[in-house]
């Protein structure tokens, strides 16, 4: 019986061991991000195609206020990355447009932050990235939201930018957010994200680098 307990104990030990990187170079940490900002590709991907297929069946034009902001709230980012320039500046335009409409009170803080994030992405996408991180810190430059204090601003963009080896400008960003992005996990996030900019480390910009960051040894 103690032979046994004994084994167990080596398995689990062995298997928590196992479980760790040797560092943020590890092979085997890098292919696991890697695999993980694929899948996430794939999904906004697929994100967007859904949305212009309901697109043809309900038109823009046909959707009341609500259902357009909605509509602009999920896809202008979505837009900027995966259509024309063309389309993604006038899905840009529309969400302005609705929320210029808007009293100064009901002024959505995702609007600014959202379409200035679009508006990265086009400089990216046309090799400006020293515009991208400036419409980046422009993003930041809201009163907030609800949703925005829930799930946090846009990663996305960073997420490109950090692979390019733009450091201070993805740290200068999460500095920011910290204004209206401010709730406990969101300070974890942001001090685990920070942490493993300094030591190079590849990064999703998800809570699951939380548990990452622990199987570094950081």
């Amino acid at each position: 019986m103690k032979i046994t307990f004994i084994a167990i104990i080596v398995l689990l030990t062995s298997n928590a061991f196992a479980s760790q990187y040797s560092g943020c170079e590890d092979p085997n940490y890098n292919a696991y991000v890697e695999k993980r900002l694929a899948f996430y590709e794939q999904l906004y991907k697929e994100s967007y195609e859904k949305a212009m297929v309901e697109l043809k069946e309900n038109p823009f034009s046909s959707l009341d206020d609500m259902e357009k902001e909605l509509f602009l709230y999920r896809n202008t980012v979505l837009s900027a990355r995966f259509d024309s320039e063309e389309v993604a500046l006038k899905n840009i335009s529309r969400f302005e447009e609705i929320d210029e409409k808007k009293s100064s009170y009901a002024k959505s803080g995702n609007m600014p932050h959202l379409t200035n994030i679009a508006k990265g992405w086009l400089a990216l996408n046309s090799g400006n990235t020293e515009e991208a991180i400036r419409y980046l810190l422009k993003s930041t430059k809201t009163k907030g939201s609800p949703t925005l204090g829930s799930f946090g601003p846009d990663m996305t963009l960073i997420r490109v930018l950090y692979k390019q080896g733009n450091k201070d400008a993805v740290l200068k960003y999460l500095e920011l957010v910290g204004a209206f992005w401010n709730t406990d996990n969101a300070k974890r996030n942001i001090v685990v994200w920070r942490k493993m900019v300094k030591n190079d480390c590849s990064i999703q910009f998800q809570f699951y680098d939380t548990t990452s960051i622990k199987k570094l040894g950081l």
